[in-house]
C-alpha cells in the first residue's frame, strides 16, 4: 500500500467507529494515554506518540483527541484515574509500565489497549505473545531480562568485589532476581535491593547506601523509577554513586550509563496504537519486542566520578557522551 493511501485510510470518515465505543459527540475518537508520571517527567513519552501518530495522520484536535492522564508518580491512584479515563468510552488506551497497563485491564475488558510493559505475559497483561486475546496487545521491552545485563557491565567499571545497590519497583512484576544473584555470585559482587514505592523512599535508599560505602547502583527496569530518572541521576551524581540505567537515553541526560532498547525505537512499535484506530482487534495482534539493543556511556560524567572505563567496555559503546 503506498504511504498516501494508508494515511488517507486513517482519516476519521475511512474508520468504522464500534457504535458506543470512542464515537464522540464531536465526531473526534478519543486516544487515552495512561501514565504514571508527572506531566513534566512524561513528555519523554507523550511528545514522540503525538509526532509518530501526527506522522501518520491522527493530529490531536483535527481528527482524534488526544487525553493524558498522569498519577504524578502515585501508583496508588491509577485505578481511579483509569476508571475516570474508561468513562469517556475512548477507541483506544495506551499504557506505559505494568502499573498502568494493569489499571486499565481492571477497569475495562471492553476498550482496546495497547500496553508497553517490561513482559506483558508475565505482568498477566495477555495470555500469549503471538494471541493475547481479551483486549490487550502492545511491546514487552524484556526490560527484567536486561537487568542482569546491566549488573554485568556495571560491574566492568566498578572495583572488584563491590557492593551494588538494586533499586527496585515492587508494583514491576520482575523474575530477574535469580539471575541478578548468579551474575552477582559468578563476579564476586554483594547485592542490596530497596524497594521504592514513593520519591521519599528513593532519597533515604541512595543516602544510605551511600553511608555505607556502596560502590554503585543498577536502576533495575521500570516505568516508575524511569520517571525518577532525574532524581536518581542527580543524587547519584551528588552522593558520587556509578549507576547504570534502563533506557540508553538516560546517560544523554546526565546519567553514567545505560543499556536497553531505545525509547524511540520501542515508540515506533507502538504500532498496535494505530491498527488499532484502523479497526483491528488486539487480541488478533501479536506483542512486539525489541530487536536491538544500544549502550550509551557518559564520558564526562565516568570522569567527574574519577572512573577509569576499561577499553574492552568502550569497544561495545555505540554512544559516547564527552
Amino acid at each position: 500500500m503506498r504511504r498516501r493511501e494508508f494515511i488517507g485510510g486513517l482519516s476519521v470518515a475511512g474508520v468504522a467507529w464500534p457504535l458506543g465505543l470512542g464515537a464522540q459527540p464531536t465526531g473526534k475518537p478519543i486516544v487515552g494515554i495512561l501514565l504514571v508520571f508527572s506531566s513534566e517527567s512524561g513528555r519523554t513519552f507523550t511528545d514522540p506518540i503525538r509526532a509518530y501518530l501526527e506522522a501518520l495522520g491522527f493530529v490531536d484536535g483535527r481528527n482524534i483527541e488526544l487525553d493524558f492522564r498522569h498519577a504524578d508518580g502515585n501508583v496508588g491512584r491509577l485505578p481511579m484515574i483509569a476508571t475516570e479515563l474508561v468513562a469517556r468510552r475512548p477507541a483506544v488506551i495506551a499504557t506505559f509500565g505494568d502499573a498502568t497497563g494493569l489499571a486499565a485491564q481492571g477497569a475495562t475488558t471492553a476498550i482496546p489497549i495497547v500496553a508497553m510493559s517490561e513482559d506483558l505475559v508475565r505482568a498477566k497483561l495477555v495470555k500469549d505473545m503471538r494471541h493475547p486475546g481479551a483486549n490487550i496487545t502492545g511491546v514487552s521491552i524484556m526490560g527484567t531480562e536486561l537487568d542482569a545485563k546491566r549488573l554485568e557491565l556495571l560491574a566492568e567499571i566498578l572495583p572488584p568485589r563491590s557492593t551494588i545497590l538494586l533499586l527496585a519497583d515492587p508494583t514491576t512484576h520482575r523474575e530477574s532476581r535469580p539471575a541478578l544473584d548468579a551474575t552477582a555470585q559468578a563476579l564476586g559482587l554483594t547485592l542490596e535491593e530497596a524497594a521504592i514505592t514513593a520519591p521519599d523512599d528513593l532519597d533515604r535508599a541512595l543516602r544510605e547506601a551511600s553511608a555505607k560505602g556502596v560502590a554503585g547502583v543498577n536502576v533495575l527496569s521500570s516505568a516508575f523509577l524511569f520517571a525518577l530518572r532525574a532524581r536518581i541521576v542527580r543524587l547519584s551524581s551528588e552522593l558520587r554513586l556509578p549507576a547504570i540505567y534502563q533506557w540508553p537515553e538516560t546517560a544523554d541526560e546526565g546519567g553514567l550509563t545505560a543499556y536497553g532498547p531505545s525509547l524511540l525505537g520501542a515508540f515506533r512499535q507502538v504500532t498496535a496504537l494505530v491498527k488499532v484506530l484502523k479497526g483491528a482487534k488486539p487480541g488478533d495482534l501479536p506483542v512486539e519486542q525489541p530487536t536491538r539493543f544500544a549502550l550509551h556511556l557518559n564520558l564526562r560524567i565516568a570522569k567527574d566520578l574519577g572512573l577509569e572505563v576499561p577499553a574492552s567496555l568502550l569497544l561495545r559503546v555505540e554512544k559516547a557522551i564527552e
